[in-house]
């Protein structure tokens, strides 16, 4: 296509995102129904082919296992394509520490492409503003998007939007219910509801079946916690002497965000004598949470997590005068958004890419066994390991600009 064809295509393109996307605007507190989402947790990956003949790439060959043992790198960038495009990146959240590594690995898997031109976009845990920010992108001529859709099922009318203006739309670390293939074309993340499952058998299994414990999530309502919150509660039924405290229907919100967290839990510490172990689904909130308990001149008890360097050196820190304090931890998972970058800029290319989409994660570290909390007290705080991610590409790529 030759360069006047080809801005005229986008200006098409444009005028129809404006006009979806008022639409959106209008329509997008009577939108969304959750219960037809067909994410799952199959493992299985959508086709991203556009409509026109598709190639697949050169697949890593790799399962969702060596993925993971990989911090979801690949060799060779036939998923690259050769057509000059332009990637949307967004996050619903998009300012705090686990964000900064989230941008990190989506930008610098796309900068792997010389093609691909990248426009970056925070939500600042805003639902309109995340909307718009979406819209926007479309308007300016993106033609994929990697996104975490933090508001869940509010936020699919603008996905389904950007769809129909003709962006392939790879939803990550955030479930965003809908329909996959109709509102987006993949989602990529970990199995929420089989973490929620693997905290609470740690927990149990530490407490040997028996203890009160507390359930910390991030945002009301997000679809992260809520779903691990799910494999919380139906694990614990096979374990009848561990009392949820917080209720098996919502949880006290964090917001993700350390100095929240410490609030929350010096409440819950106020109001309940007897807390035997936590379950706090981000790791940068079990800072707070670690406040909390010292303030209150509390015992520490277990923590089901995820990981991150300054945890680690905390339970290395703290350890020795609270005997009671174990910790479990999951990948942060930062290092999925390489896999969303991918299968984005494929399926811009009419390539169908060939990996996983959903990862049941284990546990990164187990203080109870052989894999201990790794500290390092050279590396920033908020490093998490698991993503094999460098400091100059942290610094360079964790940003909206």
């Amino acid at each position: 296509m030759n360069s006047q064809l080809l801005r005229a295509a986008r200006s098409v393109r444009a005028l129809l995102a404006l006009a979806l996307a008022c639409a959106v605007t209008l329509g997008v507190a009577a939108c969304g129904d959750s219960s037809s989402s067909s994410s799952g947790s199959d493992g299985g990956s959508a086709s991203t082919s556009s409509g026109g003949a598709s190639t697949t790439a050169a697949a890593s060959g790799a399962s969702a296992e060596e993925l993971e043992a990989r911090a979801g790198k690949v060799d060779g960038t036939e998923w690259c394509g050769d057509r000059p495009i332009t990637l949307g990146i967004h996050d619903g959240f998009g300012v705090n520490a686990w964000s900064k590594a989230s941008y990190a690995t989506v930008r610098s898997e796309a900068a792997r492409c010389p093609n691909v031109r990248q426009v970056v976009a925070a939500g600042g845990a805003d639902l309109q503003k995340s909307i718009s920010d979406v819209n926007g992108m479309v308007a300016q001529g993106i033609d994929a998007l990697a996104i975490i859709p933090d508001f869940g099922a509010a936020q699919v009318p603008s996905l389904k939007a950007a769809m129909q203006a003709g962006v392939r739309v790879i939803a990550w670390g955030a479930d965003p219910s809908g329909t996959r293939g109709t509102d987006y074309d993949d989602y990529v993340d970990w199995d929420t509801k089989a973490n929620g499952a693997a905290w609470a058998r740690w927990m149990a299994e530490t407490l040997r079946g028996r203890g009160n414990v507390v359930f910390l999530g991030g945002p009301a309502g997000t679809p992260v916690s809520v779903n691990e919150l799910e494999g919380v509660v139906e694990t614990f039924k096979d374990y009848p002497d561990i009392r949820l405290l917080t209720g098996d229907k919502d949880y006290p919100a964090t917001n993700w965000d350390p100095a929240q967290a410490q609030r929350t839990m010096a409440a819950l510490l106020a109001k309940y004598p007897d807390i035997d172990g936590a379950i706090i689904d981000y790791g940068d909130s079990t800072q707070g949470a670690l406040r909390a308990f010292q303030q209150a001149n509390r015992r520490i008890v277990p923590i089901a997590t995820t990981e991150s360097n300054a945890v680690a050196c905390e339970w290395d820190r703290l350890k020795g005068s609270n005997p009671d304090f174990e910790l479990a931890t999951i990948s942060s998972r930062n290092w999925l958004g390489r896999i969303a970058a991918r299968k984005a800029i494929a399926a811009a290319q009419g390539i169908q890419l060939d990996e996983p989409s959903i990862f049941a994660l284990g546990l990164t570290e187990d203080s109870t066994g052989e894999n201990k909390p790794r500290c390092d007290p050279r590396s920033p705080p908020d490093t998490y390991f698991s993503n094999d991610l460098s400091e100059a590409d942290l610094a360079k790529y964790g940003k909206t600009d």
